[in-house]
């Protein structure tokens, strides 16, 4: 599992939920762009813009233990390991929209938000490229305020106008390829008794097989 493209599929898989999103709801087809939201880089109209512009550890749900991982090979046997602990975070986009008038702008912009309504959770067949396993689920949440000071700067230091937008935070999970060792763990169990005639006493054995 490619665990370091985490980052950048992630932002492919928004960017094609938006534009199969918007295309089901209007009946066209829209123009999604992943990174800075500068203009030269929209030459269709109308269209979206993906922007991460942060990732942040989220350190009061660190995890601090190692992981235990259980696995079973092609030949049927069980492997368990550890691994160093993984790593959550919080991925922070601005999603923009763009379009020749303001009215049709402002639509767009919540057509986009109404796309990420009908999907809260990131997941399955949505979820495009090698650093997810199927069990990997990325909610996706609307930030609660993005300030006119904060917008106001990013937009000066894009050489643009303030435009509206709006902000999700998806919740990723990093897990770490280093192993720290192996569990052992029993592949098969023989047992039996021993009769001692003299004594008149049995004594039970077990011998195990090997483990992993």
């Amino acid at each position: 599992m490619a665990r370091h493209r985490i980052f950048r599929q992630t932002s492919e898989t928004i960017a094609t939920l938006l534009e199969d999103g918007v295309k089901e709801i209007v009946g066209r087809s829209i123009q999604v762009v992943s990174g800075p939201p500068l203009r030269e880089k929209f030459t269709r109209m109308p269209a979206l813009g993906v922007y991460l512009y942060r990732v942040g550890v989220r350190k009061k749900r660190r995890e601090e233990t190692a992981t235990q991982v259980l696995r079973i090979d092609a030949r049927g046997r069980v492997e368990t390991w550890y691994q160093d602990p993984s790593v959550l975070m919080d991925l922070d986009y601005m999603i923009t929209a763009w379009a020749d008038e303001d009215a049709e702008q402002q639509e767009l912009l919540g057509t986009a938000m109404q796309v990420l309504m009908n999907h809260p959770v990131l997941e399955g067949d949505l979820l495009e490229g090698d650093a997810f396993d199927p069990e990997t689920r990325i909610p996706m949440r609307p930030v609660e305020e993005l300030s006119v000071e904060f917008l106001m700067s990013l937009w000066r230091g894009f050489g643009e106008h303030l435009r509206p937008a709006v902000g999700y935070t998806c919740r990723v999970r990093m897990e770490s390829p280093r192993r720290l060792k192996v569990a052992r763990s029993v592949e098969d169990v023989e047992m039996g008794v021993n009769w001692s005639p003299e004594r008149g006493t049995r004594r039970a054995t077990t011998a195990t097989g090997s483990g992993t």
